[in-house]
């Protein structure tokens, strides 16, 4: 710059008008150059900054579905399943008229024990801190959204309805007509009162028809939010191997 601020006053002292402005465009251009580098660079940094901060909320998510898949989902799914297996069993006792057989003693359980989901939630505060446009992929971005705000409190309201007839309905029903022994804290023997009081009453029917719709809709919902989250995970993989 001081060579070019030299050679203007050179020629504005040898009154050479033409080849001066042209020496003083080619310093505001080397000005606006320079400028424009800097922003570039300034931009760069703020994205390498930004690319780290991404990388670094898609670990903390993919280890948060991690878990809920380990200490939630597939839990959930056995137990749901074997519920859903218990209910049908009862209904073909019902429906058929099948004698008591002791040795299934332990199926009306499904009837008597209650259920939770619960998430894993400090990895998507995180997210929400930083703001979700961190993500960049717009698709993976929606996935993570539906899994936190629509498919896991989907799972929830599905659980907490399976409760509240639980509090409501089944628990009553069983401690009234059924003799019980537990065998642990999960698990526990149940004796019919008067058997044939239980599968000609109407109103056991429909208790065991309403906890076989929950478990029916619950298990619907465990096995949905299974494929997406894995697919969710998939997704962050690809996302942490790009530069």
């Amino acid at each position: 710059m001081k060579v070019f601020r030299k050679i203007r006053q050179q020629l504005s002292a040898q009154n050479k008008i033409a080849q001066y402005l042209r020496y003083a465009i080619g310093e505001i251009a080397l000005v606006v150059i320079g400028i424009l580098i800097a922003l570039q660079i300034n931009t760069w940094n703020e994205g390498r900054k930004d690319r780290i901060v991404e990388k670094q909320v898609l670990i903390g998510i993919k280890q948060a579905l991690e878990s809920d898949i380990k200490n939630q989902i597939e839990p959930n799914l056995k137990a749901c399943i074997n519920d859903l297996g218990n209910i049908e069993t009862i209904m073909q006792t019902i429906d058929h008229k099948v004698a008591f057989d002791s040795s299934n003693a332990d199926i009306y359980g499904s009837l008597m024990f209650s259920k939770d989901f619960k998430y894993e939630l400090t990895a998507y505060k995180a997210l929400e801190n930083e703001g979700i446009k961190v993500i960049r992929n717009p698709e993976l971005k929606t996935k993570i959204l539906e899994i936190y705000n629509m498919e896991y409190p989907e799972v929830q309201n599905y659980i907490q309805n399976f409760s509240n007839n639980l509090m409501a309905f089944f628990r009553p029903y069983m401690r009234i007509h059924f003799k019980f022994y537990f065998v642990d804290d999960q698990s526990a023997i149940y004796l019919p009162i008067d058997y044939d009081e239980i599968i000609n009453d109407h109103l056991f029917r429909n208790n065991v028809m309403t906890a076989k719709v929950n478990f029916t809709n619950i298990l619907g919902a465990l096995e949905k939010i299974e494929g997406n989250v894995n697919e969710v995970i998939k997704q962050i993989d690809i996302e942490l191997e790009k530069d």
